[in-house]
């Protein structure tokens, strides 16, 4: 596929590649959007296949930050940096090198953390540029974005429960986590502390035996089982694009849900989900946790208003669900359609400056 027939499928507005050879740099940076603000620039590193696929990787995620700003009225727009490359290519004259790039945009672009990627990291890159996103505390942050990013999720998660059986306590629910990574390890001990009964799979085994250490009787499934067992709420914390039409078909719960943004492999698979009456909300409608965190240390702002403010997934997710119910449409197409005309409005009133 050509660059701009990749750019093409979510319309995006630019994409740019920076390389230093001395260090085994290779940057993609896509930008989605600036319209409602500086773009949030998610920075991943990983060892892709082809390049194709980390182009494809970087547009993605430089589009779904902007949808997920906009459907919370947030003043981000969306961007991305993806690193090719191992972990061993990592070291503190990388990441200054990075940063460098980072001021050439002068404040349009904030890196922020992503996969593969750590604090360490963003350290090294703050020594060359402020802008960065998503900081520890000891270095002026708001704290880490995975614990926010959870807590945000939970308020997603009760909206779903409060349309789906009528009750928005999440307190012995069966809920599977697909996925205990660093986000999915943080959504367990938040699931805890509801009351849910918490069901874990992933394929490295070293995940789950740390959850298992913090966690007594904790069950556990085989991934090859995963989707075969009986739940309340399916939550997606793995790959994305990683559940197929056959996986569907063996699904055992009421609620589809998770942190991937694209938790099917094929987005219109989601009316095999209807047929089996299992309520799907993508994963950007309820993770937008890290995005109310991002834009509020933008802004100033301090960690009690980020946690007053994680309420706003819930009452938008069940607005959703509510519009979509009462319109006939799905909610995948109705978080588009709502994400769209916001920055619209946006872009609008800000030709009369």
């Amino acid at each position: 596929m050509s660059i701009f027939e990749h750019m093409r499928r979510n319309n995006s507005r630019e994409l740019l590649f920076f390389e230093e050879q001395k260090l085994a740099l290779k940057a993609i940076i896509a930008i989605d959007s600036i319209v409602l603000g500086p773009a949030n620039a998610s920075t991943k590193l990983f060892n892709y296949a082809s390049e194709d696929d980390a182009i494809a990787d970087a547009l993605d995620i430089a589009y779904f930050n902007s949808l997920r700003a906009a459907l919370l009225h947030r003043s981000l727009g969306g961007g991305s940096i993806v690193l090719m490359g191992v972990p061993e290519v990592k070291n503190e004259i990388y990441f200054r090198a990075l940063g460098i790039f980072l001021n050439r945009w002068n404040g349009k672009l904030f890196m922020t953390k992503s996969k593969g990627v750590s604090y360490s990291d963003l350290n090294f890159v703050r020594r060359e540029s402020e802008f960065l996103l998503g900081l520890d505390e000891k270095h002026n942050g708001l704290g880490q974005i995975y614990g926010t990013r959870a807590r945000g999720m939970i308020w997603g998660l009760r909206a779903a429960a409060k349309e789906k059986f009528d009750n928005n306590s999440l307190k012995g629910l069966r809920v599977v986590v697909h996925g205990i990574g660093d986000l999915g390890s943080e959504l367990v001990k938040e699931l805890i502390a509801e009351g849910a009964e918490i069901t874990i799979c992933d394929r490295i085994y070293d995940r789950i035996k740390v959850v298992q250490d913090k966690v007594r009787n904790i069950k556990i499934v085989r991934p090859e089982d995963v989707y075969k067992e009986p739940c309340d709420l399916f939550l997606s914390c793995a790959t994305e694009k990683l559940m197929r039409a056959e996986d569907i078909l063996d699904l055992q719960c009421k609620i589809l849900t998770g942190s991937t943004n694209q938790i099917l492999q094929t987005p219109e698979d989601d009316e095999l989900l209807n047929q089996k009456n299992i309520m799907y909300l993508p994963g950007y409608i309820i993770n937008g946790g890290d995005i109310i965190q991002l834009s509020n240390e933008l802004e100033g702002y301090g960690k009690e208003k980020v946690e007053s403010e994680l309420s706003d997934i819930y009452y938008n997710t069940l607005d959703l669900i509510q519009e979509a119910r009462k319109s006939g449409k799905n909610i995948r197409t109705l978080a588009i359609e709502k994400s769209e005309e916001y920055v619209r409005n946006v872009e609008s009133i800000k030709l009369l400056k």
